[in-house]
């Protein structure tokens, strides 16, 4: 049994690390190595940002996420370990983006949408249809200052007025 105890990152009230947990390694699976890239100067992880060594993903026998972090190579720093959520480990997996990336997502999280980010037509998602209407510019700036004061877009001032009244 390799046992791996896993601590949090900040201290407690009595000046240590509290224990979050331990599982053990030789029975987890390595689901992945985080991809690298170019950065202008040097090749990094994606995820990590070390040169040297890469950080590893893996999935407890208990269907637990765990990240590792080995940078004592790289600039004699901390062996970390750390507990993933679900959706942390699909952003790991996400953000590392290689062929390996993908096949983990796909086993994994085979859910994940095949794109994600704003709507290509740009804009808010639309309440309800468009509709054009002309006001005199007093009654347009009378508008706006109580749309102001109540905190509230024009076309949601507008809106509330137009149901306050119907009801």
């Amino acid at each position: 049994m390799n046992r791996i105890t896993i601590y949090s990152s900040e201290y407690n009230d009595e000046g240590g690390y509290d224990r979050l947990g331990w599982f053990d390694l030789d029975a987890a699976e390595h689901i992945l190595e985080e991809d690298s890239r170019w950065d202008g100067q040097n090749m990094r992880g994606v995820i990590s940002g070390m040169q040297i060594n890469r950080a590893q993903l893996y999935r407890t026998s208990r269907g637990r996420w765990v990240e590792n972090q080995d940078s004592r190579p790289e600039f004699n720093g901390p062996n970390t370990w750390r507990f993933l959520t679900d959706d942390e480990a699909r952003e790991w997996m996400l953000k590392s983006g290689n062929r390996e990336a993908e096949e983990a997502l796909e086993r994994w999280f085979p859910n994940t949408p095949e794109e994600a980010g704003p709507d290509p037509k740009g804009g808010r998602p639309a309440v309800g249809p468009t509709i054009n209407v002309a006001y005199p510019r007093d009654l347009l700036d009378k508008i706006e200052a109580a749309a102001k004061e109540a905190g509230l877009s024009r076309a949601a001032w507008l809106r509330k007025v137009a149901e306050d009244a119907i009801a």
